[in-house]
């Protein structure tokens, strides 16, 4: 109970045994809360009325300190498993990786399914629940990453109780059984833009008749099909970077978020470096949440 690791701004403290319960006991609910959640967005009568949404939208209010994620790029993600592998603190476990929750939950499978990343204090709790985590290394995560980002899923650094001290796990988030994303889906809760923001160049852009890859590809509906050059809304980007990895015109990158409002939680140089694009040129990054 008293050798856990959580984060601590940029920084790793220890998880005192009282978080470390609380958040054992989820974890073992977590199944259970996950199915009950599944029905509630599957049924016609939750979402098919205005009063069943209006009673999710509650729902998901009142759940604000259950797990919530920000949505990261490939690269940001590496970073922040290197530096919490990296970083001096506590001693416990560092990284595990294990079967999707939901899909565990669920009993839906859609590979790569090994791909629930656990950090930190939730890499302890999952490994000695005994139910498929292995500790691996920050090398071993950045192949899952990549495998998982070629698959078109969505990375999410989840957090519990509104707070970056309860950090506890990098989810590869699809479209089609991840509750989470389906949650976010119907009410707008739990999932936060990240610190990136794609920039698109629209002279680079080589149309939907050549490409349009990222129409598909964008999974929070900030690109939409206009039968010749999609159009981009930024304010709906939350920052994932599958459009930048399938823009054959290479006229999409990712870059600082100039108004990340979680920067108190998860600050942004935990996954854009010491030094980061808004660091250097504060104008740029406000010039990538223009409308294009």
């Amino acid at each position: 109970l008293f050798a856990h690791v959580r984060m601590s701004g940029t920084g790793l403290g220890t998880a005192g045994p009282v978080q470390y319960v609380l958040h054992w006991l989820y974890a073992v609910a977590e199944p259970s809360i996950l199915k009950i959640v599944d029905r509630l967005i599957t049924s016609p009568g939750v979402i098919g009325s205005v009063p069943g949404r209006a009673f999710l939208k509650i729902i998901a209010f009142l759940s604000h300190y259950f797990p919530h994620g920000l949505v990261l790029t490939t690269s940001a993600a590496e970073r922040f498993l290197r530096h919490i592998e990296a970083a001096e603190g506590p001693g416990g476990a560092r990284i595990a990786v294990g079967p999707c929750v939901c899909q565990r939950a669920l009993d839906r499978w859609h590979g790569p399914s090994c791909k629930d990343i656990v950090v930190l204090y939730g890499a302890d709790i999952y490994h000695h629940l005994n139910i498929g985590y292995r500790i691996i290394n920050s090398d071993d995560a950045s192949r899952i990453l990549i495998e998982c980002r070629d698959a078109g899923f969505i990375h999410s650094l989840d957090f519990c109780m509104q707070s970056g001290k309860w950090t506890f796990v990098v989810c590869n988030c699809d479209r089609d059984i991840c509750v989470l994303y389906r949650t976010w889906r119907h009410t707008g809760k739990f999932l936060y833009p990240g610190p990136e923001i794609a920039f698109l160049a629209p002279g680079k852009c080589r149309g939907e008749e050549q490409c349009g890859l990222c129409v598909e590809r964008c999974i929070f509906g900030a690109i939409s099909s206009t039968g010749s050059q999609p159009d981009y809304d930024p304010s709906k980007c939350m920052g994932c970077g599958q459009c930048v990895l399938t823009c054959r015109g290479r006229a999409r990158s990712m870059q600082a978020r100039y108004d990340f409002i979680h920067e108190r939680i998860l600050p942004a140089r935990l996954f854009l470096g010491l030094t980061t694009a808004m660091d250097d040129n504060p104008s740029s990054a406000k010039k990538s949440a223009a409308p294009s």
